[in-house]
């Protein structure tokens, strides 16, 4: 008695507690031995759009829970292909039971459930009701390594770009991109120096140690050296500028590279857009850091 009660009681369970959507594992092709399995019902994952497929090693009748909402379902003597409905939920079961037409007994049908996960299915299923035949193990060897060779041609092919990458922009001496870009004027990046005022100047835990403001045919970039005094690392990550009665300059990157250490100079670099002919050359910049907190500094002189 216990042992013919024993799979509806599993199937209640399974039925009644629904995995949390999106937390299975897909695997394109799935084996499931009965022999090993006897009694446990399986998972197979599936996706609105996406076809499955259910071969099994002897003909079977199979039951297909709410049949009517499936958007496609094709069967054979040995197998069954099934689109889940559109409007499956994620997490969602339904149940696909198979029993063997050969005369063995009932407590010997599969039963499996179809549970959702948008964008990832399950191709193939290959249920077996004994063991697993050597053809069977040398088709899935076969499939494995095809999956490891196309794996391996995607890394060195990845490698391949990696490295013409490097090649490209690992030297950060090069010019041939300012040059190419028509970013380089005639007379070159501009440069000027922070005036003698903004030195020293502090607000809010930081202290100015220097300063230089570039430009290029298309962009102006602020390095700025900066000394914290509070013992809490500043880590820099928007900025804002402003020339003139308030007129906004979009902020292209802000840049820290380093951490900073309290009473060690660190450096930010912030790119922007250039103020507009006959604008103010004098830029107030803030720069926010990953808490909230601000960094005011006004009197920035842009070549």
């Amino acid at each position: 008695m216990i042992a013919t009660c024993l799979p509806l009681m599993l199937t209640l369970l399974l039925t009644q507690n629904p995995a949390p959507p999106g937390t299975m594992g897909c695997e394109e092709i799935q084996h499931i031995e009965r022999a090993r399995t006897a009694l446990a019902p399986h998972e197979i994952c599936v996706s609105p759009g996406l076809m499955t497929g259910v071969f099994f090693d002897v003909p079977v009748s199979v039951e297909l829970q709410d049949e009517f909402r499936f958007e496609e379902v094709s069967r054979g003597r040995t197998s069954i292909s099934v689109m889940p409905p559109r409007d499956m939920a994620p997490g969602e079961r339904l149940r696909l039971s198979a029993r063997y037409l050969d005369g063995g007994h009932p407590e010997d049908a599969v039963t499996l459930f179809l549970v959702t996960s948008p964008g990832q299915a399950t191709r193939q299923v290959e249920v077996f009701r004994d063991t697993r035949t050597r053809e069977s193990f040398e088709r899935e060897l076969k499939q494995e390594r095809a999956e490891n060779q196309r794996s391996h041609q995607e890394l060195t092919r990845l490698r391949l770009e990696f490295e013409q990458f490097r090649e490209n922009h690992a030297d950060p001496r090069q010019l041939r991109w300012l040059i190419s870009s028509g970013s380089m004027a005639r007379e070159g990046v501009r440069a000027r120096t922070f005036k003698k005022s903004l030195i020293g100047y502090e607000n809010s835990e930081l202290r100015v140690d220097r300063g230089v403001s570039y430009r290029s045919e298309y962009r102006v970039a602020v390095e700025l050296w900066l000394v914290p005094s509070g013992s809490r690392p500043w880590r820099s990550t928007t900025a804002t500028a402003t020339v003139g009665s308030n007129k906004e300059l979009r902020v292209f990157y802000t840049w820290q590279p380093e951490a900073s250490v309290v009473n060690v100079a660190f450096l930010v670099i912030v790119e922007m857009e250039p103020p507009s002919a006959g604008s103010s050359r004098e830029c107030k910049l803030s720069i926010n850091d990953d808490l909230g907190n601000k960094f005011h500094i006004t009197g920035i002189e842009l070549p």
